[in-house]
């Protein structure tokens, strides 16, 4: 009996200490150096949701994309939600969701954060995933006279491009990822190689795509239906822009030897092509700071530690209330 007792605390206390050890671990993982991580990347194809409080019951405040980066803010309770255990974590909003100038905060399971920005992969992809692609994001394409214009995908397999004028054409996702081509409103639509196609050339045909981690979309027949992800060429827009949280954007990089998987590149490559022209200004500088960019390893680190660093430790003292 004494036996059996013995050999029932010992398992207990092994179950107990593996309970502890793998909140901890996990928990731990949002840490480094005995410092919250700054950045970690959303990883969930269907995206994340953001709460105003950690609590599947709270209300949703916005929604964050598969691969895009956030800035962690405080680590909260644990909870096991789709069987996976992890904390919630409170993050700074992107800056297109505020609602003013002010930064705006809220909530995400972390289970679905990692440290790495996961690797682009569409090897897998359906006619559904295909389609929530191309819907999920403003694109651009070169348009008649070289103007580029915008396209965006709508659920009822509309396309809108705005350009000079405003254009329609239908779509229609097919298995291997195809794309029908119907119905556009004008026929002048033009790419690099095809000055003046007929509508029979581009249009009313079945594309094969391809998607890139550059955020391009080419198609294996004709390049006049290239598509790009959409970014401002007013660097300052960005402040207020969705194009400042996505950190695989290839025009950002296009000639320069930066490094586009973290964020601290994008601060690196503004300042380097303010400085060129010599119109970096110390307002541009804590735009940066304000929006959760992170300087890593910049003459500016200290700037942003120093805006950071209270806020990050009230917060996560109040976290710490909450549990």
């Amino acid at each position: 009996m004494k036996a059996m007792n013995l050999r029932k605390s010992i398992l207990f206390a092994l179950v107990l200490l593996f309970a502890i050890t793998s909140a901890f671990a996990d928990k731990s993982r949002f840490y480094q150096d005995g410092r919250v991580i700054d950045t970690m990347y959303v990883d969930s194809q269907e995206g994340l949701r953001v709460r105003d409080k950690p609590s599947l019951k709270s209300n949703r405040l916005c929604g964050l994309s598969h691969r895009l980066p956030v800035k962690v803010v405080a680590i909260g309770k644990e909870e096991t939600i789709d069987g996976i255990t992890a904390p919630w974590v409170e993050i700074l909003i992107p800056r297109y969701e505020w609602k003013g100038e002010e930064p705006e905060y809220g909530w995400v399971f972390g289970g679905y954060l990692v440290k790495e920005q996961p690797r682009f992969d569409c090897s897998n992809w359906g006619s559904a995933d295909v389609k929530r692609y191309l819907m999920s994001k403003e694109w651009k394409m070169v348009a008649w006279y070289d103007d580029w214009a915008t396209v965006n995908f709508y659920e009822n397999g509309t396309a809108k491009i705005k350009g000079s004028k405003t254009w329609t054409f239908n779509y229609q996702i097919l298995s291997g990822k195809r794309i029908k081509i119907s119905n556009i409103s004008n026929t002048q639509i033009r790419s690099y190689t095809v000055q003046n196609p007929p509508k029979s050339e581009i249009y009313n045909q079945i594309y094969t795509l391809e998607f890139s981690d550059n955020l391009t979309v080419d198609t294996k027949e004709t390049s006049a239906l290239t598509l790009f992800y959409h970014f401002p060429a007013d660097y300052p827009e960005l402040f207020t822009r969705r194009e400042l949280y996505e950190t695989d954007d290839f025009e950002w990089h296009r000639g320069n030897s930066y490094d586009d998987k973290q964020f601290k590149n994008y601060f690196e490559f503004y300042v380097y092509e303010k400085k060129r022209f010599s119109e970096i200004k110390d307002s541009d500088i804590q735009n940066f700071i304000k929006c959760g960019l992170s300087p890593e390893g910049t003459g500016y680190e200290t700037q942003y530690r120093d805006y950071w660093n209270p806020i990050i430790e009230a917060h996560q003292r109040f976290a710490d209330e909450m549990e």
